[in-house]
Formats: structure tokens, C-alpha cells, sequence
């Protein structure tokens, strides 16, 4: 049986946050993703200000993206994080679960942060976020049927909740201009409106 390599400098940076040698004792942190298949680029777009980025190259001068993370890929929690925030909702099956932690630990005031210099293996991502706008903004759409079911269902819950519904006259207008404008799908648009409506009424059931 051939032994799993450990993705390099996983250790070290794992060391770095829960160690407590950062400036700032974080409440959790994590490495950025590498695509499994072609390491270099990351699996996951990461955000830097008003735009997602998708080259490692974007933060060679950020050692530590403070205030940002996709969580559960990598990350590192300190106990006393977990009794800030608790656990993740159950509610959601998959999709949108490390969204709605990350609102409650910006929410708590704990610091945290992405460490972009060590990394982890991580299937590819990028392709499920649109770039609209001259990319300037992006909107999610995976192409499977179940993922686009859980993600817009439950991100109509996460844009009813304190802390993000600022959001929602930009995703309404993400994802109109996803589906009407670039796309030009009206069906797909009447489908994303009706799950973000079931969300933000928790209706969490499961599709069929």
C-alpha cells in the first residue's frame, strides 16, 4: 500500500497557529487549497478586497490573510473557538455549512485567518464560480443538480441571517445577471429564486 504524502509545509504552518507564535492568537486558521490533480494554482478561489483570485501568485507577499477563510478544508480550531461558535448546523447536509460558522466567527470577534504559504489537497473548485461583470464579481453554479439544489437553498438561509443580509441585494443581482444576462436561462433564474426562497423560510428538505 503506498503511503499518502503529507502536503508540504502542512506541519509547520499547523505549528505556526496553534502554537501561538502569530502576532495574533487566532481563534482558527487554515492553509489555502491546492488543486489534487495540478498542484501550483489553488482548488479554491480565495478572495483579496472586492476580488477572487485564483493564483497563488496574488499573495506571495501575504503570508497570513487575515479576517477571510473557506473553512472545514484544512482548518484549525482552538477549543475555546468551538464553545464561542458551536458546532455546525445540521440542518444544511452539505453546502453552506462552513459559510454559516464563518458568519457566527466573525460575528464572535475571534481573529482568524488563511495562512497562503502552506497547503493541503483539495479536488478542483474554481470552475463552480462564474466570473460576471468583466469579473468583477462571480456567482456559484455547480453543474450537478444536487449541489446547485443544497447551495442555493441554503444560501437563502445564510442571506436572512444577522451579519449577511447586507448580501442580498447583491446576490439578487449576481445571480439575475448569472442567469438571465450571461446565461440567458429564465427557467434556471425562476429555480435559484425559488430555492433562496425555501431557505430563507428553513425549509430545509431534501430534493424530490
Amino acid at each position: 500500500m503506498r503511503r499518502r504524502r503529507r502536503a508540504p509545509g502542512r506541519r509547520v504552518r499547523a505549528r505556526h497557529l496553534a502554537g501561538g507564535r502569530a502576532p495574533v492568537r487566532p481563534g482558527r486558521g487554515q492553509p489555502a487549497g491546492r488543486r489534487r490533480r495540478r498542484p501550483g494554482p489553488p482548488g479554491l478561489p480565495l478572495r483579496r478586497g472586492l476580488r477572487w483570485r485564483r493564483s497563488r501568485s496574488d499573495f506571495a507577499d501575504v503570508p497570513l490573510l487575515r479576517g477571510y477563510a473557506s473553512l472545514f478544508n484544512g482548518a484549525l480550531f482552538r477549543a475555546a473557538a468551538i464553545e464561542a461558535i458551536g458546532v455546525p448546523d445540521l440542518r444544511f447536509f452539505f453546502r453552506g455549512d462552513e459559510t454559516e460558522v464563518h458568519r457566527r466567527l466573525v460575528r464572535s470577534g475571534l481573529a482568524f485567518g488563511t495562512a497562503t504559504d502552506a497547503v493541503y489537497l483539495h479536488p478542483e473548485g474554481t470552475t463552480e464560480f462564474q466570473p460576471i461583470l468583466a469579473g468583477r464579481l462571480s456567482a456559484q453554479h455547480p453543474a450537478d443538480d444536487t449541489k446547485r439544489f443544497f447551495t442555493y437553498r441554503n444560501r437563502g438561509y445564510l442571506m436572512a441571517q444577522p451579519g449577511m443580509r447586507w448580501l442580498l441585494p447583491l446576490e439578487f443581482v449576481r445571480f439575475s445577471w448569472l442567469f438571465l444576462v450571461t446565461r440567458r436561462d429564465v427557467e434556471g433564474w425562476r429555480a435559484w429564486l425559488r430555492l433562496t426562497r425555501a431557505g430563507r423560510r428553513e425549509r430545509f428538505t431534501r430534493p424530490g
